[in-house]
């Protein structure tokens, strides 16, 4: 039913514009992607193709919600050229393989020699996908930019090594390097401390870990120092543990897992409506099939 006011609500909207004097939102060009290529090429700007699916529900509220935003259309429009490629259909079956797109939506900013700039997968706010935009336009301006030049000039605090890792993470790229020197100046982990915290959600998901065991086993502690984070480290962790007990259909792990991980979730996730026993079922149920 979410889907069905969303396209009533742009319909609304692309009736306002028969009105406006001004186009607002992305403005999405029936090109090809090498017609796309070509004309960004003559009028010095980036590619940007929106990969989508028909049954796509993020796709939609791409469409219906982030596309439209007026700040977000003027600084695409002046700097891109805009498309919009259905993944299952003509030559975006030929692109998901090239771009290596596994994931409904998938954003790509593309120069107009065809290289790919950054890839985005899923969606997100009219705000978040503009200072992307930004990022390809003008990276200096980008939090990573500015993170990674404070690294590179030596730079090595706590909350500087965090931030970079959280940017690294949100952006797609390797972890290891910042990884490993946050984890050689801070080889102990406190997830009092809320940047070792932040560490410990990006690097730690195994159930078994003497970490995760700590952290399970205090999660009014822990939800009331980090709140949404914490929930969102729990539902890492569960759904580790559902991955990699599913080739060996190994539900005593899950058992053994959710024994721990239920009452952590019925602290942190409020509205939690589901019983042990039924999401153990729907567990087992996902391992058959």
């Amino acid at each position: 039913m979410r889907f069905i006011s969303l396209k009533l609500l742009s319909f609304i909207l692309c009736i306002g514009f028969f009105f406006n004097t001004h186009a607002e939102g992305i403005n999405f060009q029936k090109l090809s992607i090498a017609q796309a290529l070509k004309k960004a090429k003559k009028e010095n700007k980036r590619v940007f193709v929106d990969v989508y699916a028909e049954w796509c529900g993020p796709c939609k509220y791409l469409s219906n919600n982030v596309f439209i935003d007026q700040a977000l259309g003027a600084y695409m429009n002046e700097h891109f050229v805009s498309i919009k490629i259905n993944g299952e259909q003509g030559e975006g079956v030929k692109m998901m393989d090239e771009f290596s797109i596994d994931a409904y939506p998938t954003l790509l900013f593309l120069n107009p020699d065809r290289k790919l700039i950054k890839k985005v997968v899923g969606a997100m706010e009219a705000e978040d996908l503009l200072e992307k935009a930004k990022g390809v336009i003008a990276p200096e301006s980008t939090k990573l930019y500015q993170l990674t030049t404070r690294f590179d000039k030596g730079e090595r605090d706590k909350a500087l090594l965090s931030a970079l890792l959280i940017e690294k993470y949100n952006e797609g790229e390797n972890l290891d390097g910042i990884m490993n020197e946050y984890l050689r100046l801070n080889p102990t982990l406190n997830l009092e401390d809320k940047n070792d915290f932040m560490v410990f959600g990006l690097m730690e998901k195994d159930f078994n870990s003497a970490l995760v065991q700590v952290f399970l086993n205090e999660p009014e502690k822990y939800f009331e120092l980090y709140g949404e984070l914490a929930l969102e480290q729990v539902q890492s962790i569960f759904g580790n543990l559902v991955e990699s007990s599913k080739a060996t259909r190994d539900l005593e792990a899950i058992d053994k897992g959710l024994d721990i991980i239920y009452p952590a979730l019925q602290v942190m996730a409020k509205d939690l409506s589901a019983t042990k026993e039924e999401i153990r079922a729907s567990i087992e149920e996902y391992f058959n099939n």
